[in-house]
């Protein structure tokens, strides 16, 4: 079943319409903090034990992006405004939003590496607020697509708080590590951007 966004929009919810405009770009959304991060001077510099605990937890945000799309595939790169399955297997039994939940951890925990504490915290408070919106957006579209299947999901799971175990029944979704690997490469292509503009910006400091 697909839903004529087109002819639904204008009756939506304020929030869920900026999060369709922001949805389309939100590819672009993190390029202005990036350069940021690298134009601006450094609040702190961290220790080498600090910068292994901060990699491993930007590793582990990641991980969880696999996790996520490994079940929910390549849809999740689309700037489309259909939904063809409602995907509630692997972490999408613990939380609604694993990937945007892993996004905002990511960017935040990039500030730090970088040595920023405010510019961290505005890092936060702008993703959180980006995917506060595309979250009300896509939401809207969930709800046309599943009706009462996607209500009973969200009371059952949590938009953004995980729970310690699974709160809803699984769906037939398997976890593909090599379709996880192939939606991936455009995050792994920035993950290696941002490790050189760190590296450069190291050197032209010293």
């Amino acid at each position: 079943m697909s839903v004529d966004v087109l002819t639904l929009h204008k009756s939506w919810p304020i929030s869920a319409q900026i999060g369709r405009t922001w949805f389309r770009w939100r590819s672009l959304s993190p390029v202005p903090l990036f350069l940021m991060l690298f134009i601006l001077p450094p609040d702190f510099s961290c220790s080498p034990v600090q910068y292994v605990l901060l990699v491993l937890s930007v590793l582990l945000a990641e991980s969880l992006r696999l996790w996520a799309v490994g079940y929910a595939g390549s849809t999740t790169r689309t700037r489309g405004e259909t939904v063809h399955q409602l995907v509630h297997a692997g972490p999408y039994r613990y939380v609604r939003n694993p990937l945007y939940i892993a996004n905002i951890l990511m960017y935040t925990l990039c500030g730090v590496i970088f040595g920023f504490g405010l510019l961290s915290l505005f890092i936060f408070i702008y993703s959180s607020v980006e995917y506060y919106f595309i979250v009300s957006f896509e939401e809207q579209i969930l709800s046309k697509t599943f009706g009462p299947a996607y209500a009973n999901y969200c009371r059952s799971v949590s938009r953004w708080i995980p729970a310690f175990k699974p709160t809803f029944s699984s769906s037939d979704h398997k976890f593909s590590l090599v379709a996880a690997l192939r939606s991936e490469k455009s995050t792994l292509y920035s993950m290696t951007a941002m490790l050189g503009l760190f590296l450069l910006k190291s050197y032209l400091l010293k």
